[in-house]
C-alpha cells in the first residue's frame, strides 16, 4: 500500500495536478497568493511594536505629568502604532477642549480606541472569507467534473477513449476539491492564530488605555483643585482690600 502511494506521489507531480484540475485552479491559485499576502501583511501590523509598544506607556504618562502635550503628540506621530494614535486624538480633544470632564475624555478614547480594534479585527477577516470561499470553489469543480462524467455515461461509449475522458472528469472534481481544502484549512488556521494575537493586543492597549486616562483624571482633578484655590485666594485679597 505504501509503496502504492508513493508510485502515485512520483507519478503526479504539482503541475500536473494543477493542470488536471482544470480551469478553477487558477482561481484557487489567485487565492492561494492573496492568502499569502494577508498573512505577511497581519504579521506586520499585529506584532507588539505596532500595536503597543514596550515602555510607550511611561513616556505618554512621563510627558501628561509635565504637561508636554506638544511632545507626546510629536511623539505619537512618529510612533504611528495603535496606542499612540489613541493617545493622539485624546490628546488633541483636550487641547481644543480645555473644559471637557473625563467622562467626555472616556467616550474618546474609547471611540478611537473601537476604530483601532476594528483595522485590525478587518485585516484577518480576509482569512476567514479565503477559508470560507476556497472550499466552495473546490466544490464547484467538483460538480463540473462530475457533471463531464455522467455526460460521458450519457453518450453510452464505455470503451477507449471515453473511458479515459471519465477518468479525467472525475480526476479533475477531486483534485478541485483537495485543492480548496488545502488552501482553506491552512487559511482557517492562520485566522485563529490572528484572531488570538489581536485580542491579546487589543486588551493589553484597553488596559494602557485606562492607566492613561487616571492619570489624566489625576491631573485634571489637581488642576482644578488648583483652580479652586486660586480664586478662593484672589476673593480673600478682594475682600481684605474692600475692609481697607
Amino acid at each position: 500500500m505504501i509503496a502504492d502511494i508513493g508510485a502515485l506521489a512520483d507519478g503526479w507531480g504539482v503541475l500536473e495536478l494543477f493542470d488536471k484540475g482544470g480551469h478553477l485552479m487558477w482561481a484557487l491559485l489567485f487565492l492561494s497568493v492573496l492568502a499569502l499576502m494577508v498573512f505577511f501583511v497581519c504579521m506586520w501590523t499585529t506584532r507588539q511594536s505596532a500595536v503597543l509598544p514596550p515602555r510607550m506607556v511611561m513616556s505618554v504618562e512621563s510627558c501628561i505629568r509635565r504637561k508636554d502635550y506638544a511632545g507626546l503628540m510629536s511623539m505619537c506621530e512618529r510612533d504611528g502604532s495603535s496606542f499612540a494614535l489613541t493617545v493622539h486624538v485624546i490628546v488633541m480633544f483636550l487641547q481644543r477642549n480645555p473644559r471637557a470632564d473625563i467622562e467626555e475624555v472616556r467616550e474618546v478614547a474609547g471611540a478611537e480606541g473601537t476604530r483601532q480594534a476594528n483595522i485590525l479585527t478587518r485585516q484577518i477577516n480576509w482569512l476567514s472569507d479565503i477559508g470560507a470561499i476556497a472550499p466552495m470553489i473546490g466544490l464547484l469543480g467538483t460538480v463540473i467534473g462530475m457533471m463531464k462524467t455522467f455526460m460521458e455515461m450519457a453518450a453510452g461509449n464505455f470503451e477507449g477513449v471515453k473511458q479515459m475522458q471519465m477518468a479525467q472528469g472525475i480526476a479533475e472534481a477531486l483534485i478541485t476539491t483537495a485543492g480548496g481544502l488545502v488552501l482553506a484549512i491552512p487559511s482557517m488556521a492562520a485566522y485563529v492564530f490572528f484572531r488570538s494575537r489581536i485580542q491579546k493586543r487589543i486588551t493589553d492597549m484597553e488596559v494602557a488605555v485606562t492607566h492613561i486616562l487616571s492619570v489624566i483624571a489625576v491631573q485634571m482633578d489637581r488642576e482644578r483643585r488648583l483652580s479652586g484655590t486660586y480664586q478662593r485666594g484672589m476673593a480673600k485679597e478682594m475682600m481684605d482690600d474692600d475692609d481697607y
